[in-house]
């Protein structure tokens, strides 16, 4: 996620054709599968969870690919340059995310078919909690697909060697309809062939890009380190905390604030949810979820090494508003790093992969905000389940280009605009609306109906409110509204007051309403604990 920092970078000048070609082949080899894996998603499990057997090696490289946002693959390595131990500990906060989820799992694959709803639902089965999870899933997805196309129309205009608005929009539209077509016609099946391929495609160039990196320091990491803190003297040390956000109170509390909202929101985001119900089984699920882990690590090392490469050969940097349009800094380092026919075709790589990542994650975005709609509002909520699967993969394939073109307008309407407080606000609500729910309805016998939509509608009310009366908002350079001040709320992330404060509304409304429970809450419990203790391999039948 964008964390509020900021890099200007100057876009290199590409002129040779290769990045281009490159950029065209990929979009024809990504339409092919498309075609190919669109006739393969003709069930109901296919569409949503890729039919339950993905393999735990293949889940965790998708699950990989669902974290490497073109965000996180922009920022990390400016944020390290720029920011020293601030970007290596925001980068690192990502590893976080998969411990969480870790201990959520078993009974997340266990429980519930596809959606946060469907989890949610195998507790309270009525109308009013599956709409408040698809409300929450839609604000969550929505914001993040605007931001992910905004970074990507820019960065893959500036990679292209075209410079101005109308070629930032122009690519933004692009990869928005290529984007419609890998999530309306492949579903999760192709998405995660499509993850696959990107992740494999960004471990490629990161490692090339570091190896090359190591051999201009003579493979002395030592020399490297020394050159970062030489060329980037200020008045906070380079590897001291506080470049970011400052040393005083707020800005440690900034700092700290971010990472909680990371590791706690980045783990259950929707489209995160429904990779997990991707696997064969609980056990499956958790195996999968080990080895995403390993393999985020090593991306994260990757991007801290290119961030430390980046600030020793260009030197000291103004720490300000990140901007994700305008951050090129993996390209900038290649071109510095590689010349000639080698720097084109690793250019051309690094197009490609930037692309792939816009592509793959907008895609899986714009499927859970089409699953809350379809699956939990319209058949589940209106219908209660009494629709023809053929009819419900109908309503998908036109709510997805829907929602992919609310969020390609958008994206345009803010091609200019400062809005990486989206991105926070998105993860925010996650940690502070989804989570609690999820650990309330899944571990707690004492949560009730009530209780649980206090949780997602008080965490949701808190993170609109605090994040508009937020710096990232107003009274500040690279804010939205940055000649006026209406700022009362010091921190840019909510989440370390807005999560304890959803954890706080589910409890104290659960205790309240007691004695209003359901008849049949305990058993619900009991059997949802029982079921998310089993592992039975391709064990479709979910509560």
């Amino acid at each position: 996620m964008s964390t509020g920092a900021t890099i200007h970078t100057a876009a290199p000048s590409v002129t040779d054709a290769a990045p281009l070609m490159a950029f065209f082949l990929v979009v024809a080899a990504t339409l092919l599968l498309c075609l190919l894996f669109g006739a393969d998603s003709e069930g109901i499990d296919d569409l949503y969870a890729a039919g339950r057997s993905v393999r735990p090696w293949r889940n965790a490289l998708a699950m990989t690919g669902d974290t490497i946002t073109i965000s996180l693959l922009l920022s990390c390595t400016g944020l390290v340059s720029v920011a020293g131990y601030d970007g290596t500990a925001l980068a690192v906060s990502t590893i976080g995310a998969y411990v969480v989820l870790q201990v959520l799992a078993r009974p997340l694959r266990n429980t519930g078919r596809f959606t946060i709803g469907d989890t949610l639902a195998a507790r309270f089965d009525t109308r009013s909690v599956r709409t408040a999870a698809a409300v929450i899933c839609v604000v969550v997805c929505v914001p993040l697909c605007v931001v992910q196309l905004t970074a990507a129309g820019g960065a893959s205009a500036a990679m292209l060697g075209l410079s101005g608005t109308a070629p930032a929009q122009l690519c933004t539209v692009f990869i928005g309809g290529m984007m419609v077509c890998a999530a309306a016609l492949t579903g999760m099946r192709g998405n995660t062939l499509l993850q696959v391929v990107k992740t494999l495609m960004v471990f490629v160039c990161l490692v090339a890009l570091v190896i090359l990196l190591l051999r201009s320091t003579g493979w002395s990491p030592v020399r490297l380190l020394s050159d970062a803190i030489d060329r980037n003297a200020g008045p906070v040390g380079y590897f001291a905390p506080g470049r970011l956000y400052g040393t005083d109170l707020t800005g440690r509390l900034n700092l700290l604030s971010v990472q909680v909202t990371v590791v706690l929101g980045s783990a259950v985001v929707p489209h995160m949810i429904m990779r997990v119900k991707t696997a064969e089984h609980g056990g499956a699920a958790r195996r999968s979820i080990m080895l995403a882990t390993g393999m985020v690590t090593v991306f994260a090392l990757l991007a801290v090494a290119l961030g430390l490469g980046a600030a020793a050969r260009s030197g000291a940097q103004a720490v300000g508003q990140f901007d994700l349009q305008s951050s090129t800094a993996i390209l900038s380092l290649v071109q510095d790093l590689v010349a000639g026919p080698a720097g084109d075709l690793l250019t051309a790589l690094v197009v490609s992969a930037v692309f792939l990542t816009s592509l793959t994650v907008v895609a899986a975005l714009a499927l859970s905000a089409g699953a809350a709609l379809v699956h939990d509002i319209y058949v589940s909520g209106l219908h209660r389940g009494r629709v023809l699967p053929s009819t419900e993969i109908k309503a998908m394939r036109w709510a997805t280009p829907v929602i992919g073109a609310i969020a390609v307008l958008l994206s345009l309407l803010a091609q200019n605009w400062h809005i990486q407080f989206l991105a926070q606000f998105a993860v925010s609500v996650s940690a502070s609306a989804v989570l609690p729910s999820l650990v309330y309805a899944l571990f707690w016998k004492g949560c009730t109906k009530t209780g649980l939509l206090w949780a997602m509608y008080t965490g949701l009310a808190c993170c609109v409110v605090l994040q508009m009366f937020g710096p990232m908002v107003s009274g500040r350079p690279g804010a939205l509204f940055p000649s006026v001040d209406f700022a009362w709320f010091p921190l840019a992330t909510t989440g370390l007051v807005t999560i304890p404060v959803g954890f706080a509304a589910g409890w104290i409304a659960s205790v309240r309403t007691a004695r209003s429970r359901e008849p049949d809450h305990t058993a619900r419990y009991a059997a949802i604990a029982a079921r998310s203790l089993l592992d039975r391999p391709r064990e479709d039948r979910v509560l």
